[in-house]
């Protein structure tokens, strides 16, 4: 209930304020587009819900060189509007979808895995300057999904709410950082569906999710960075027939570049 306040209270602030943009100076009007590259790496670790298909209850590992994403983000004077993407498919694992052996010791849910992850929040900026640099608190809607090589697609999605900021350690380097946090995440695909001929009905609950992004950005010149860090997502979700759970991380280090307006 209280995020639906908080829903309510930021929508109020925001949107009359974004309506009314010929208020704001033109040169508060900033923002940057980064296109950028990162070998991320998903983990899952989930012992009960893969006992209960036959395989064996180990973690799971899986890397991918191919993911690529952007970042964009505008600023109205002290409101924020951002965006940020990533797709990409994880490694091709040799044996790892053959699953008609029970227990198979090569079997891996992650091979040749398409994911997805896109973060949309608004915020607005309470501090600015000092020893903290810029922080803006922000809420938003937050969407995972994945398309496995062994099952249907299924995605996790719920309302963010978060912060984002800005530090000038030098005079061009500047330290960034984004913190969001999903307290109830909304399960689809396959996870409600159910498996035929394994378990019938949902399979999993959402509890919650957490995405972060530490980096730094470097100015080459007015209107061109180069941007690098590092960026991860855990998703915590409630296997339902044992109430066991599982744990998905997806992460990686990244490297790209930004045109600054």
């Amino acid at each position: 209930m209280w995020i639906k306040k908080t829903c309510i209270v930021l929508a109020g602030t925001l949107i009359p304020s974004l309506v009314t943009t010929s208020l704001v100076q033109a040169e508060d009007v900033k923002g940057s587009l980064s296109i950028l590259y990162s070998p991320h790496t998903t983990h899952i670790s989930a012992p009960g819900y893969l006992s209960s298909l036959g395989q064996l209850g180990i973690d799971h590992e899986n890397k991918g060189n191919g993911y690529y994403g952007f970042q964009g983000e505008v600023n109205y004077g002290k409101y924020l509007i951002s965006v940020d993407y990533l797709s990409g498919t994880s490694n091709d694992i040799p044996g790892a979808s053959d699953y008609s052996q029970p227990r198979s010791t090569t079997f891996n849910p992650l091979t040749h895995e398409t994911s997805e992850s896109l973060d949309l929040c608004v915020g607005y900026t309470v501090l600015e300057g000092g020893t903290v640099g810029k922080v803006t608190p922000t809420l938003g809607y937050f969407r995972m999904w994945a398309n496995p090589t062994t099952s249907a697609p299924n995605w996790y999605d719920g309302l963010e709410v978060g912060v984002k900021g800005r530090y000038k350690a030098y005079d061009r380097l500047t330290l960034t950082y984004k913190f969001g946090y999903v307290p109830h995440t909304t399960v689809h695909g396959y996870m409600i569906d159910g498996l035929p001929g394994y378990v019938q009905g949902p399979l999993m609950e959402g509890k919650y999710l957490r995405n972060y992004m530490i980096g730094a950005e470097v100015l080459l010149s007015k209107d061109i960075s180069v941007i690098g860090g590092y960026q991860g997502i855990r998703a915590v979700n409630k296997v339902v027939f044992d109430g066991s759970q599982a744990i998905i991380k997806f992460s990686g280090y990244y490297v790209g570049g930004s045109y600054n307006f």
